[in-house]
Formats: C-alpha cells, structure tokens, sequence
C-alpha cells in the first residue's frame, strides 16, 4: 500500500483519491490516469479492503474508487462500509460489467439496515480518459450520483424502447429534470395517481426493473430520458473512419460501428490511399483498416496516415490475424489487430481506450 502524505501535494486544493484494487497493474494504471488529470492526487493506493480501512485513519479522503470484484469481496459492500464510517465520502465502482441491475445496487440506499448508497458507478475501459474522471467527479458534486452513459448506450440498445405518447414525454422531461410527482401533477393539471400511473408506464417502457418504492429507480428512469434526449455529454464522441474494399462488408461494418459506445463513423474508404486522403480531409481519431486493399496493404497505409496525422489511432483487421500479422501491425504504429469476423462496437472502444497504456 502507498500513501501520500498531505504535505506532498503543496497545499493546493485537491481531490484526495483513494484507489482499492488486488491487480497490481491495473491498480498502477489507474493511479498514473488520476495524477495526470492535475486536480487529483493518490493518497492511497490499497491492494486489499484491510489495507483501505487502516489507511482511513491514517490521511483523509475525498474519493475512492474501487474495482466490483476484489478476489472474493465485492467492492460495493466494502464502499458502503466506507461511506458508514465517513459518510461525506464519494464511492465511485468501476467494472467491466455492464448492467442497470448492478447501477441500481450500487447506487441504492439500504435505509433497513443503515447502508448508504453510492456515488458513480462507470466502466473500466472509460477511466482512460484523463479528464473523464474529474467530469464525472463534479457530476457528482452537482447531482449526487453518475451512471456510465456507456451502460446506459447498452441498456437501450437491448431495449426495444415503444414510443411515448405526447403526455407521457411531458412528463418525461419534467421526471429527467427532477421534478417530483406533485409538482408534475400540479404543471400537467392532471391528478397525481395520474401521474404514477403515467411514470408506472415508463418504467415499463424503459425497461427498468426493481421495487417500485426504490428510489434508485427514478434515477435510472431519469438518466435514461436524458440520454435519449442527447443530454449526456461527458463522454465526447470517437470520430470513426472505416476502410474496407468489400462493399457488403463495409455497409455491415457502418452499421455496427457507427451511433455505439460513442463511436461515430463520419467516412468511409475502399483503397489505402482514399483512407489517407480522408485522414488528412477530416482528422478522424481512430482509422479502422483491412490489411487487404487493393493499391496497396493497410500497413503501408497505416504508417502514411501516422506521418500525416501522429494522433490518429489505427485498428487493421483481417481475416487471417496470424502472427506475422500480429508483428507487423506493432511495427506499423497501430494500436491492435482483431479479427473481421469478431469486430464489434466493444472490441473497438476496448483497443482505443485501453486502461494502462
């Protein structure tokens, strides 16, 4: 375990983290991201729940984050617990895992038997982002909780979502800006077992599942109305140019890269050197490449476009990624080589936003 005496942060006002995780690499990954935001400092850095508690006493916190799985305890019991002994404490559990069951665990107050609930709630891949971390700190601050918008993206891509009538998205909007069932009742001139009948519907609608007096529902429900309506921004969108000669294989590809996980594709090319040009046209940040084209192959091209644009991001996909491939891909300067039959939105975002670079 490490820790960082105060007086090592020179007196300027700081996020103060505290970072719980039993692998040691990502453990490291993630405390190299925290310190090169500039407004947070790792003061902790614990392998085990028994080394996090005795470091509680010994500096103050301000955020923890803390992996779901910590070999055989679970994050959020500990976080609670945490949250027990320091209650003005932000938890914030990162995982692989996407599921609104788990956002609402997580972010549920268990007033029966005196746990509080927890702050944030995102996924691993996303804590690469420097400024990330401090967006959804002060989303935090702001609303007292955050949900990966990513898991929320995957929720209502599962989800066949039915349209809402127009009385419904009224008191859609009004539920996403927290208004409480009276005060919707009183603004729609409706009564309020109207209106819990009305927002009964769109639990249903959405998909959100869970005891009807739980309040971490509401929340979901909210979240879930504002991302539909385009209000959640913190993640920026990754600007997608596909490169593919197999005009089926690019139309499929276009569908299931663009709109997902924040990937969008804004052009698509069929030769190395139509890759390049658009590279150069539109500074896309992540180039998606098959090794086989027919002026020439996507090494050549890839190692064009990363002289004529150094921060663009190159994936080549083939379908023989053997390990002659392998070799060549990371001499070119690309990020990672995947296969055509297994490139999906997640495999994607998974090579770009990598935890530990």
């Amino acid at each position: 375990m490490a820790i960082l005496k105060e007086t090592d942060l020179g007196g300027t006002c700081t996020i103060r983290v505290l970072i719980l995780d039993d692998q040691l690499v990502q453990r490291e990954g993630i405390a190299r991201i925290v310190e090169s935001t500039g407004t947070m400092h790792v003061m902790v850095a614990a392998g085990t729940a028994e080394e996090a508690y005795k470091a509680f006493q010994i500096t103050p916190i301000d955020l923890a984050l803390i992996d779901l799985v910590l070999r055989e305890q679970n994050g959020t019991l500990i976080g609670r617990h945490l949250r027990q002994l320091h209650p003005n404490l932000k938890v914030i559990i990162y995982t692989r895992e996407k599921s609104m069951v788990l956002a609402a665990e997580i972010i549920k107050e268990r007033k029966d038997i005196a746990q509080p609930g927890l702050q944030g709630y995102i996924l691993t891949r996303n804590i690469s982002s420097i400024q990330y971390l401090q967006s959804v700190y002060e989303q935090i601050l702001e609303d007292g909780y955050f949900i990966d918008p990513d898991v929320l993206r995957w929720h209502y891509e599962l989800a066949k979502i039915e349209p809402l009538t127009r009385r419904e998205e009224e008191c859609a909007l009004m539920l996403a800006n927290g208004v409480s069932n009276p005060e919707i009742a009183n603004r729609m001139c409706i009564s309020i077992r109207r209106v819990e009948n009305m927002v009964s519907n769109l639990y249903l609608k959405f998909q959100i599942i869970g005891d009807p007096g739980d309040p971490a529902r509401r929340v979901l429900l909210a979240e879930g109305i504002k991302l539909l309506q385009g209000r959640i921004t913190v993640l920026s969108s990754i600007n997608v140019l596909i490169v593919d000669d197999n005009q089926e294989y690019l139309t499929y590809l276009n569908q299931e890269i663009n709109g997902k996980n924040r990937l969008k594709v804004i052009g698509t090319a069929k030769t190395g050197q139509g890759a390049i040009d658009l590279t150069i046209q539109q500074s896309p940040n992540l180039v998606l490449m098959d090794i086989n084209l027919p002026d020439m192959n996507g090494f050549q091209a890839a190692r064009q476009i990363l002289i004529e644009r150094p921060k663009t991001k190159v994936i080549l996909q083939s379908a023989d990624p053997n390990e002659i491939y392998q070799e060549e891909t990371q001499r070119t300067g690309a990020i990672g080589l995947l296969h055509k039959n297994k490139v999906t939105a997640d495999s994607v975002i998974e090579l770009y936003s990598p935890l530990v670079e």
